[in-house]
C-alpha cells in the first residue's frame, strides 16, 4: 500500500502584532511556541489557552492550540478547534491553512472521504498550496486502494459462500454409487427395510447399491424406480419394489419377457414411402441409369466423329 507522506501544515504561527495584541498575550504565545518546538505539546496547550484568555480573538493562539491538541493525538478536540476557526475566518490564505489541518485531522481518524473534501476546500481558498494538493492526491489514491480491496474482499466472501453452499449441497445429497437415482441407503436395505449392505437380489455377486440392474431383468433400476427413486415404485404392491421384482406387475410373465415400450423411430429412412412418391433408393438408381446412358451416348458421339473424320480425309 502506498505510504502517505506527512507534510502537515502545522506551522506554528508567529505573527503577533503589538498593535493588535496585549503584551501578555504575546508572551503566552511565545512561551507556547517554545514548548511546541521542544515537543512539549501539553505545556504549549496550556500557554495557548492563557493567550486566548487574554484575547479571545487571537487567530494565532487558537490555531496553535488546535495544533497542540493534534500533536497529543486528541484529534476530535483539534478538529473542533479548526472547525470553529473555519466558521469565523475570512482571510483566504488563513482559511486554506485551517482547512488543510481539518483534512489532516480527518485523515488521522481514517475518515478519508471527509479528509478529501477538506483538502478541496483548502485549495478553493488557496489554489497555490502545493502541500495541500499533494495530500489531496495521496489520500485519493489511498481511498481508491481501500475501495478496491473492499471490493475484492466482498467478491472473495461471495465466492467462499458459494463454495460453502455447493459443498453443503454435496454433503446433503444422498450417496448413489450406481447412479440409478436410488440412494445407497435405500438399496442397502432388504425388502422389509432392515439394514443389509450385501443385499444382492439377482445373486450376481454385486450388491444392489452397486448394480444398475439389481434383478437382472433387462430393465435398468433407474427406469423401474419411478418418479421418486428415494421411494422406489412397487407396481403390484407386494412389498418388493419393481427394481427387485422379477414380475413387477404380477401378471405371471417375467418382466424380462415382457415387451418394453420403444421410443418412436427418428430415422426417416426406415419410414415407408407415401404412395405416388419415389423413394430415395429408386431416385438414386434412376440417376445412376441416366448418368450411365449419358456416358454411353458420349462414347457413341465420339466414335461417330472419329469415323466421319476418317472418311473425310480419304475422300480425295
Amino acid at each position: 500500500m502506498m505510504k502517505l507522506k506527512y507534510i502537515f501544515l502545522f506551522s506554528v504561527l508567529l505573527f503577533c502584532s503589538a498593535k493588535s495584541q496585549a503584551q501578555e498575550e504575546r508572551r503566552f504565545i511565545r512561551s507556547g511556541n517554545s514548548h511546541f518546538a521542544d515537543s512539549a505539546y501539553l505545556e504549549s496547550e496550556i500557554e495557548y489557552r492563557k493567550a486566548i484568555e487574554k484575547s479571545g480573538d487571537s487567530f494565532a493562539a487558537k490555531f496553535n492550540l488546535a495544533d497542540a491538541l493534534f500533536k497529543q493525538e486528541r484529534f476530535n478536540e483539534a478538529l473542533d478547534q479548526f472547525q470553529i476557526l473555519a466558521g469565523t475566518e475570512t482571510d483566504p490564505v488563513r482559511l486554506g491553512q485551517v482547512y488543510h489541518n481539518i483534512g489532516n485531522s480527518y485523515f488521522a481518524m481514517q475518515k478519508l472521504q471527509e479528509s478529501i473534501e477538506a483538502y478541496k476546500n483548502a485549495l478553493r481558498n488557496n489554489p497555490l498550496d502545493h502541500d495541500t494538493r499533494y495530500n489531496l492526491i495521496a489520500v485519493q489514491k489511498m481511498l481508491e486502494q481501500q475501495q478496491q480491496q473492499q471490493q475484492n474482499q466482498d467478491q472473495n466472501k461471495d465466492q467462499n459462500q458459494q463454495n460453502q453452499d455447493q459443498n453443503q449441497n454435496q454433503d446433503n445429497k444422498p450417496q448413489d454409487s450406481d447412479k440409478d437415482g436410488i440412494p445407497d441407503e435405500k438399496e442397502k436395505q432388504d425388502n422389509q427395510g432392515r439394514p443389509n449392505e450385501n443385499q444382492d437380489t439377482d445373486g450376481d455377486g454385486q450388491p444392489d447399491y452397486k448394480d444398475q440392474d439389481s434383478d437382472n431383468d433387462g430393465r435398468p433400476d433407474s427406469q423401474e424406480a419411478g418418479d421418486d427413486p428415494a421411494n422406489p415404485k412397487d407396481t403390484d404392491g407386494d412389498g418388493t419394489p419393481d427394481y427387485r421384482d422379477l414380475d413387477s406387475d404380477n401378471d405371471g410373465t417375467p418382466d424380462k419377457d415382457e415387451k418394453q415400450e420403444q421410443p418412436p423411430k427418428q430415422n426417416q429412412q426406415n419410414q415407408q414411402t407415401p404412395p405416388g412418391q419415389m423413394s430415395k433408393e429408386d431416385a438414386q438408381r434412376l440417376l445412376n441409369a441416366i448418368q450411365q446412358d449419358e456416358s454411353e451416348l458420349q462414347k457413341e458421339l465420339r466414335k461417330a466423329k472419329a469415323t466421319q473424320k476418317t472418311k473425310t480425309e480419304k475422300n480425295w
